[in-house]
């Protein structure tokens, strides 16, 4: 529920990594790896994501209240992966679009996001 991957060969649509991170956030944290494939293998970087400053910066300015994250870089065979770490977050957190998400387990036990409600309440724990 706290590790999330993401390919970053053709550009992830930062959208889409926004509504990740967002989904991360509002369960319990976690670490989301950009330029990992779904099967743990490092594919790398995009050249629009190896900034972690412009990086950071696109997903506070995306995220409302401000979502800050921590960004590692890691060198895996040769290739430049970034581990993202999502603070959980202590009052949902939406995108700038207005999209609130939140991880579930499927039926099958594999993680999904999925639109929840929006709150000024505090997140149950």
């Amino acid at each position: 529920m706290t590790v999330e991957f993401k390919s970053d060969r053709n550009g992830y649509p930062d959208r889409e990594l926004i509504e990740a991170l967002t989904c991360l956030a509002n369960t319990q944290g976690g670490e989301l790896w950009l330029g990992v494939e779904d099967d743990g293998s490092a594919s790398g970087l995009h050249p629009r994501h190896q900034d972690s400053v412009q990086l950071t910066q696109l997903v506070a300015d995306n995220t409302s209240p401000a979502l800050r994250v921590t960004i590692k870089h890691h060198q895996i065979n040769n290739v430049t992966v970034a581990q993202i770490l999502v603070p959980e977050a202590k009052r949902l957190v939406a995108t700038k679009e207005g999209a609130y998400l939140r991880r579930r387990l499927k039926h099958d036990d594999t993680p999904e996001c999925i639109h929840i409600p929006s709150s000024d309440e505090p997140l149950p724990r």
